[in-house]
């Protein structure tokens, strides 16, 4: 997907029920004072995306969501640019648990960077295990509230059992970068651009 060339985030967050976007243009002083991701945080946050894919609802859950998200913002050395396509069309309040779901594919796609940096430019590998990551958590959910089914995910989770998931992913991927030229506020950019080390 095509990176801005400018330091703005633009990221749409599920606050309170509905989706806001927030354009950030002073986190260019604030990344360039922040300065890279530590070691600790790296390992922290591929820690808490682990956690959070096998038990999304634990104690704790929301702060530690929160903590990733915001770093991510922050920081200047990793990337997640995120299509909330995958999910087809996002519901105006949020049911169920589709919040904590479509959280879970940024902050899986970031603990991937970090886990294989080597493949960090691979956005078909990041975007997938990001999808991964957020039906592994939908069906931890699912164990603990049956209620909270959602059709789109449970066709994710049929066309990973096909093994059509991959084919998906890359048509979505193309999807939201012929729509990149317009913002959408139902995609979710977080954008620095040094590489990690």
């Amino acid at each position: 997907m095509k990176l801005n060339p400018i330091r703005a985030i633009s990221i749409a967050t599920l606050v309170l029920g509905l989706i806001s976007v927030r354009v950030v243009s002073a986190q260019q002083g604030q990344q360039a004072q922040r300065g890279p991701s530590t070691p600790e945080e790296r390992t922290r946050a591929v820690k808490i995306a682990h956690d959070l894919e096998n038990d999304p609802m634990a104690k704790g859950a929301d702060e530690q969501r929160d903590w990733v998200i915001r770093w991510i913002i922050e920081i200047p050395d990793i990337t997640v640019d995120v299509c909330m396509d995958y999910f087809g069309k996002l519901p105006n309040s949020p049911t169920g648990h589709s919040k904590e779901i479509t959280q879970q594919m940024v902050i899986s796609m970031a603990a991937y960077m970090i886990e294989h940096p080597a493949d960090v430019k691979n956005e078909q590998a990041v975007a997938l295990s990001g999808l991964l990551g957020s039906i592994k958590a939908y069906q931890a959910i699912l164990k603990q509230d049956p209620a909270s089914r959602w059709p789109e995910m449970d066709k994710l989770v049929v066309m990973r059992e096909q093994g059509k998931l991959d084919d998906f992913v890359a048509d979505t991927r193309r999807k939201c970068a012929q729509e990149d030229e317009e913002p959408d506020p139902d995609t979710m950019h977080a954008q620095v651009f040094t590489p990690l080390h």
